[in-house]
């Protein structure tokens, strides 16, 4: 009887899908695996990643809404929670783990995730993790083996002093190269500096240094003289990400930073060559320097530093020569002055590849200011999903990226955007934007600028991949490279990070906008920038 049963119910639902076959309607199988929901849709990190003890992994993984996820970790199953980050129907989870305490490197094999809901499990293997020994600490001050310098007796400048109000003040020459804004090749002195006045005008004061300051960022502190400065010792440091040098001298002299070789073409700005090999730190205002030699660690941003002292006119300079333990591995430098004269630079270590670089994007414009309009389209909008495309490439290359958040309750300026930029300390800054021009609907082509002399490479690379790239999309015939150009945009001025603006075509131009506004080639675009980062970054 059971079996007559079951046979009969067999023949009952073959009948029925036959039915629906008959009328055109496809059979619904609940277990049709084809039309399931994927539980686990994308993991992080994908690629091999070292850390040292005590740091923390940020472990990622977009699943299924209402999914349990966990990801195993060198024997440690790590619970990762649900964030409000979404895309579509998938949520971003997120946990960390703490590298375990090791003697020497050590690999602690591949992270494997895991998402499970209703009945249903999904593992996915991600990355490979590493766990290495922290860089020990060296010190450098006066070893027996150290050399001096001393310019003998030098008689100090005096005058009316002026000390820096601002943090990363703009620093332009006193001897005008056309630039309307800060000096591209001035660093941007920290708050604490002190310098002295030879003149003014109606809305600055030059200084003898060389420089020229505006009077609103600057406080005059006395009339007299600060005397010689001495620089009496230094402390390198380095935590893996940062090599930190810390002089002690005598007073808050004005420095400047600057990439060896570097060469411009003719009086301009225009970069015509700088791929450095060292960096130099001049001090004005010193005469001697006691810190003889300096060791410093594997990995770190330079492998050998040198001394001299000299005259530039009436001024005593000291130079201090680091050599970059890779080419081209310069990308600018955080600094900070104490009230007591005692100088803090930090240089972040180079990366031969996109793994492990620090980079901001800026999608152009955003609230308050949708940017250019040709075609009907807002520029804000196409630069912000060229922006984001562009993050996902750089973070699926080992990249830690941060987009900036310009889409907010209110306008966020230029000058907003690049102090964002500084904040987050990256060794690069990349601003997304589309081209526009009125009267000349046939102009086409990439462009990519640069303020600071080390970024002239970068903007160089990029603009040679998304040229190459446009060789292979629709209408490649008119395919125009406009080339690297020097200019003076906000977000590209500051010293403490290597920063290009990128204008990807024109709006104006209905071929290249068909292409600017067809997500199709968002990656194309994407992986063309990264290339070229990647370029840059291998100090070629």
């Amino acid at each position: 009887m059971a079996k007559r049963f079951a046979f009969k119910m067999v023949s009952f639902l073959t009948a029925l899908v036959m039915l629906c076959i008959g009328m055109g309607a496809a059979p619904v199988l609940a277990a049709d695996s084809a039309v399931m929901e994927q539980l686990l849709v994308e993991v992080s990190p994908k690629i091999s990643v070292s850390l040292r003890s005590g740091d923390q992994l940020e472990l990622k993984a977009l699943a299924a809404q209402g999914s349990a996820v966990t990801a195993k970790v060198n024997g440690s199953t790590v619970t990762l929670a649900a964030t409000s980050e979404k895309e579509g129907t998938a949520v971003w989870y997120s946990g960390s783990y703490t590298v375990p305490s090791v003697s020497s490197d050590q690999d602690l094999g591949r992270i494997e995730f895991t998402a499970s809901k209703g009945g249903r499990t999904e593992t996915r293997v991600g990355g490979t993790l590493k766990a290495v020994v922290p860089v020990q600490y060296v010190t450098v001050d006066k070893p027996a083996d150290s050399t001096s310098g001393d310019l003998g007796d030098v008689t100090p400048i005096s005058g009316e002093i002026v000390r820096i109000n601002k943090d990363y003040a703009d620093i332009f020459s006193s001897v005008d190269r056309g630039e309307e804004y800060a000096s591209p090749y001035y660093y941007n002195l920290p708050e604490n500096t002190m310098d002295y006045a030879a003149g003014t005008t109606a809305s600055s004061y030059i200084l003898k240094s060389g420089r020229r300051v505006s009077k609103s960022n600057v406080t005059v502190v006395k009339t007299g003289t600060n005397g010689n400065n001495r620089i009496t010792g230094v402390t390198v440091k380095d935590d893996g990400t940062f090599t930190t040098l810390t002089f002690r001298q005598s007073w808050s002299v004005p420095f400047n930073i600057t990439p060896s070789p570097l060469t411009y073409t003719g009086s301009t700005n225009t970069v015509s060559s700088c791929n450095p090999t060292s960096i130099v730190v001049t001090f004005d205002y010193t005469t001697a320097y006691s810190a003889g030699s300096m060791t410093f660690p594997r990995g770190s941003a330079f492998s050998s530093a040198s001394w001299k002292t000299k005259m530039n006119g009436d001024i005593p300079q000291v130079e201090l020569t680091l050599t970059l333990s890779q080419k081209g591995g310069y990308y600018g430098a955080y600094a900070a002055y104490s009230t007591d004269g005692t100088l803090t630079l930090k240089f972040l270590n180079p990366v031969d590849s996109l793994d492990g670089a620090r980079i901001v994007i800026d999608a152009g414009h955003g609230t308050g200011d949708p940017g250019n309009t040709g075609g009907g389209v807002n520029e804000a909008d196409i630069n912000l999903r060229h922006a984001q495309a562009l993050k996902k490439e750089l973070e699926s290359r080992g990249a830690e990226v941060t987009l900036l958040e310009t889409r907010g309750s209110s306008y966020v300026s230029v000058t907003q955007r690049a102090e964002m930029g500084v904040e987050e300390m990256p060794h690069l800054y990349i601003a997304v934007h589309q081209n526009s021009v009125s009267n000349n609907t046939s102009a086409r082509g990439v462009e990519t600028y640069y303020n600071t002399p080390y970024s002239q490479r970068l903007a160089q690379y990029i603009n040679d991949e998304m040229y190459q790239a446009y060789l292979t999309l629709p209408y490649s015939s008119g395919a125009a490279n406009r080339g690297a150009k020097f200019s003076e945009f906000a977000v590209t001025r500051p010293k403490q990070y290597a920063s290009v603006l990128i204008e990807y075509g024109f709006l104006t131009n209905a071929e290249e906008r068909e292409i600017l506004t067809n997500s199709q080639y968002d990656s194309t675009f994407a992986e063309a920038v990264a290339d070229g980062i990647e370029k840059f970054f291998s100090g070629r």
